[in-house]
């Protein structure tokens, strides 16, 4: 059974940001996070759950980029993300 043509994206444009965002824009804001999460917490437990975590994260953001409609509010979502997270390392290493 075919999808419904309705709930499909129609602009290319649109289609091409949902992918780099997916695949670049979550990697980097899941990374952060895990960077930011090493500052504030103990270092030697972090980093043996930190890749796994980091994969976890990264499949969690994706999904909320693909339950997103509009390419604005994801990647002003990413964004934020990333840039709390760098706010707190900023902060975190002082």
């Amino acid at each position: 059974m075919p999808a419904n043509t309705k709930y499909l994206l129609q602009s290319p444009w649109a289609k091409t940001s949902k992918i780099i965002a997916a695949i670049f824009g979550c990697l980097i804001a899941s990374i952060v996070v895990h960077l930011a999460l090493a500052l504030w917490v103990d270092l030697s437990t972090f980093l043996s759950i930190s890749i796994y975590g980091t994969f976890i994260l990264w499949v969690a953001f994706i999904l909320a980029i693909y339950w997103i409609k509009s390419p604005w509010k994801y990647w002003g979502m990413l964004l934020a993300v990333i840039t709390i997270c760098s706010i707190a390392i900023y902060f975190g290493k002082g």
